[in-house]
């Protein structure tokens, strides 16, 4: 499917992946601009009836158009209720439920940001590393200005409104949709706890590389900086787009001014990387051993353990041959899983030089407590 489309008055715009059907199926995409955005109703028809609207004006205007669809909500209903009906085979045809159609229909009510990521909107919210946030990469629009839904904009506004207070750091962090929330104090101050004990006599005294894989909101990349000093170089990595921007709005935050720290484009474990090596190689692991639904899960569960697996299948070829693995795990799945993890460790040729660990409460019924741990691993 083409990944740009062409709006009159605007241009061609880019796309994104999760929207281009929604985009494509009717091609009847039409700019609603500035004064056009008080006929609500005829906002709402061209919606109603499948068309995208893209929004450019007031943020206030723009929001009133999406309280006036929720309220019409029922003749949504009653819209896809009517396609349903021409379809032929009656057995698959259903009335979509309320929730279902509103969704469907505020995700075809657009805002656009031209190139450098600035909503056409007034005022343009302060939202960096935009087209990132919502799940791609930042690159992905080829330099083009591109596309997102309303709805989108705002749950990414609201998930950065709420902050997470770190005492190992003295500071708080945000983190977007998808992205991990660093809430346990337990897991940051194990993983502070081992970053000290690596950190001297250990660690060369010329300038210590440092790679965060799956960097998330960028706590340990931050953490990893402040404890090992400021002769010390990160890299922090990340499979999600999202958690690649909140670690470099995170950076932006608390080390506006720094340039020790590189965030790689978004990549699956060390592919950001292609034949660099590590002194320090910093990996908070999945420990859920559990199918993963939603890109929401991807940073808790490991179906069979094969991240676990490709993690120690390859980090050597990217650690110093004296160097130092600071490897975060939890029991969450029971004594088998860590029994599996051992063996695959054991397997990869490491041995665990020191352990640090937290005993805390979970919220399963089942499971009232579990261990987090963080190894520090060496070869041989």
């Amino acid at each position: 499917m083409n990944a740009f489309y062409t709006v009159s008055n605007i241009g061609e715009l880019y796309v994104p992946i999760e929207y281009r059907d929604a985009v494509f199926a009717r091609a009847r995409v039409k700019l609603f601009a500035r004064q056009e955005l008080r006929h609500l109703n005829r906002i709402f028809t061209h919606i109603r009836h499948g068309g995208v609207a893209v929004v450019e004006g007031q943020w206030e205007q723009i929001t009133t158009v999406m309280d006036y669809i929720q309220r019409h909500k029922q003749d949504l209903i009653q819209e896809a209720s009517h396609r349903n009906a021409k379809q032929r085979d009656r057995r698959d045809s259903h009335v979509k439920s309320a929730s279902r159609a509103l969704k469907e229909a505020l995700a075809r009510l657009m805002c656009w940001a031209d190139a450098d990521g600035i909503l056409q909107v007034e005022p343009a919210p302060l939202l960096p590393y935009l087209l990132e946030f919502a799940g791609e990469p930042a690159a992905a629009n080829q330099g083009k200005p591109f596309l997102l839904p309303l709805l989108k904009i705002q749950q990414i506004q609201s998930a950065l409104a709420e902050t997470y207070p770190i005492r190992a750091l003295d500071a708080s962090l945000v983190a977007s949709e998808n992205v991990l929330a660093p809430r346990s104090q337990e897991t940051v101050e194990c993983f502070q706890e081992a970053l000290q004990h690596v950190r001297r006599p250990d660690l060369p005294t010329t300038t210590v590389t440092v790679a965060d894989i799956g960097c998330g909101s960028g706590c340990l990349t931050l953490l990893a900086r402040q404890e090992l000093g400021e002769q010390t170089e990160v890299y922090a990595s990340d499979l999600l787009p999202e958690a690649i921007a909140t670690t470099k709005l995170n950076i932006q935050r608390l080390l506006p001014n720094s340039h020790a720290i590189e965030v790689m484009p978004a990549g699956d474990l060390f592919d950001p990387f292609a034949s660099r090596q590590f002194d320090v190689i910093i990996f908070n692991a999945p420990w859920v051993v559990a199918r993963v639904r939603n890109r929401a899960e991807l940073a808790i569960h490991d179906e069979k353990q094969q991240t676990v697996k490709r993690f120690f299948a390859h980090v050597s070829n990217f650690l110093k041959p004296d160097g130092t693995i600071l490897f975060g795990y939890a029991d969450a799945s029971g004594p088998k899983a860590i029994e599996n993890l051992e063996a695959i460790i054991a397997a990869a040729d490491f041995r665990e030089d020191a352990r640090f660990k937290r005993r805390v409460a979970t919220h399963r019924s089942k499971r009232k407590w579990e261990q987090i741990r963080v190894s520090v691993l060496r070869l041989g």
